[in-house]
């Protein structure tokens, strides 16, 4: 369906759409009737004939429903993840911030949830489906107001086909998903200071960036990345420093900076917890440079070798070009920051990093590819065009390929090998059978008994399964967030039901069997997928819990 769309972007006569690029978008004036466009903005007069893309807002509307469309049935059909049931299970304790990130996540999960009265995975990802929407509409308006709105529909076809940005993040319930929102809107408002520059609205646009800085960092600790931004535009540009002679930047840095007051205030009252936990995944000396070619690998997989690399190549002729051509450099200002630091820092210091991690950074990237896909379209360049249909199919099959495989029974196919668990969307199952086994036994009933998992994501895929039924705890030194909202001493004297995957039940008694005065095993269910099993729990009781000192 979205290849439609770009069919239509590319007609017989793409070179006449040349005439109708500069008209759409047209040249922006002060008051005084100074030109404002950035340098590289482009210009020509109206189409001769029309096309689909002579109205961009419609093509744009068309995209974001279907896009929406794919979003809901890819969310539909898969179960949560491992990040995904964690944070919906720890965010039932409303809380101003949480260990793993500021809290923005938990509480849209939580609050749809709430609303709604179901915790299950299409509910909970419904404010993430609807965020994507509205980032696909704010990428189009970031790339309009610095090139033209054929470019503004281009970047936001890319950020809907790229899987990092528009499937798992416009999907899945993390952090990501508004830090994205957040990010494109503050760089929206940081374009009309620095390109359009009406001097009299100028104050109104720095303080509204604050406000898009402090959900950017409400959501993630990723946030900080676009005042640094903001502020490395402002030091390379002439035309930006006179901004430092102001009092808007930093009227903004403190709106920004109360928004984010209650993730301060709750590191403070958990000894720092949020702050070193993330903040220690930079800490030490120990270079692999090995780990920063990994970094590299990886990001381009998770978006596609096929935007990677013209996204790659695009930033390095936006850095060629140096601040003399301000809107490009703006968005490169804007990129560096995550792209850098995640990809440098595992090599670095030696500590292994999340290929996502620099996604933010390419995020402001796409607007600059796009920008050279719509000349090249409009110039009737075959090959540009044969790329864009390619991945304008690539992402819509490989969705429908992940949906049917979710529905379908994975064990038991030509690809299963005897004694391995090769269930790709292992991940994806939701452990359903645990609530059913719960729910027929009176253990949920005792106010002495507790569920426990000898790893933090286990315990958060018991949580989200027994829907609160039973607190949960995690038997384990890294136990993330349930080391504060549920910490193994509060269930002294407790007994619990233990729950371990059976590949890990062999030394179980050995392992667990020292917490308790009696350990014994109770039984073994599957876990389906499709209706087959993908693998199997093994359910022991201990009594007398002794916490570990």
């Amino acid at each position: 369906m979205r290849c439609a769309i770009v069919l239509c972007a590319a007609p017989a006569g793409a070179p006449a759409l040349a005439r109708g690029v500069a008209a759409a978008h047209g040249p922006r004036r002060s008051k005084t009737g100074t030109e404002t466009l950035p340098s590289d903005a482009h210009s020509s007069a109206s189409p001769a004939k029309p096309s689909l893309l002579a109205h961009p807002g419609a093509a744009l509307a068309a995209l974001i429903l279907i896009a929406t469309g794919f979003r809901l049935l890819f969310g539909g059909s898969l179960g949560l993840g491992i990040d995904e049931a964690y944070a919906v299970a720890t965010s039932r304790v409303v809380d101003w911030s949480y260990l793993d990130h500021p809290p923005l996540a938990w509480w849209l999960a939580r609050g749809a949830a709430n609303l709604l009265g179901a915790e299950n995975a299409l509910v909970v990802r419904l404010p993430f489906i609807a965020l994507a929407a509205v980032s696909t509409w704010l990428i189009y308006q970031l790339t309009e107001l610095l090139f033209n709105p054929l470019a503004g529909f281009y970047a936001a076809l890319l950020f809907s086909l790229a899987p990092a940005l528009g499937v798992t993040d416009g999907t899945f319930v993390l952090p990501d998903g508004p830090l994205v929102a957040a990010l494109l809107a503050g760089a929206i408002c940081l374009t009309h200071v620095f390109f359009v520059r009406e001097d009299r609205l100028a104050p109104l646009w720095w303080l509204l960036a604050g406000v898009c800085a402090g959900l950017a960092l409400l959501s993630k600790y990723h946030g900080v990345f676009l005042p640094l931004g903001a502020g490395l535009f402002m030091l390379t540009v002439p035309s930006g420093r006179r901004w430092f002679a102001t009092p808007w930047p930093y009227l903004a840095g403190l709106v920004a900076a109360t928004m984010f007051a209650p993730v301060i205030v709750w590191n403070m009252q958990h000894d720092w917890a949020s702050f070193a936990f993330q903040g220690g995944r930079a800490v030490g000396v120990r270079l692999r440079p090995s780990l920063s070619l990994l970094m590299i690998g990886g990001q381009a997989l998770f978006l596609t070798p096929w935007i990677w690399l013209p996204v790659v190549w695009r930033a390095w002729t936006a850095l060629r070009a140096g601040p003399a051509s301000e809107a490009s450099w703006f968005l490169l200002c804007l990129a560096c920051g995550p792209i850098l630091a995640f990809t440098l820092l595992p090599g670095l210091t030696g500590n292994r990093g999340l290929f996502h991690w620099a996604m933010p950074g390419y995020l402001m990237l796409l607007p600059l590819l796009a920008d050279t896909v719509s000349i090249q379209i409009v110039e009737g360049e075959r090959l540009t065009r044969r790329w864009l249909l390619a991945t304008a199919a690539a992402t819509p099959a490989l969705l429908a390929i992940v949906i049917v495989m979710a529905l379908l029974p994975w064990p038991g196919t030509p690809f299963g090998r005897p004694g391995r668990n090769d269930d790709p969307l292992v991940e994806t199952l939701e452990w359903r059978e645990l609530r059913r086994v719960f729910r027929g036994s009176d253990w949920s009933k005792r106010s002495d008994v507790f569920v426990a998992a000898e790893r933090w994501h286990e315990a958060g895929r018991i949580d989200y399964a027994l829907r609160g039924s039973l607190p949960v705890t995690c038997l384990c030194e890294d136990a993330r967030g349930y080391g504060i909202q549920a910490p193994m001493s509060k269930f002294a004297g407790f007994n619990a039901i233990v729950v371990v995957p059976s590949e890990r039940a062999a030394d179980a008694e050995k392992r667990l069997g020292k917490y308790f005065s009696d350990f014994e095993a109770l039984t073994e269910i599957p876990v389906d997928h499709g209706g087959e099993p993908s693998f199997r729990l093994k359910l022991y009781v201990g009594r007398n819990f002794s916490p570990p000192r």
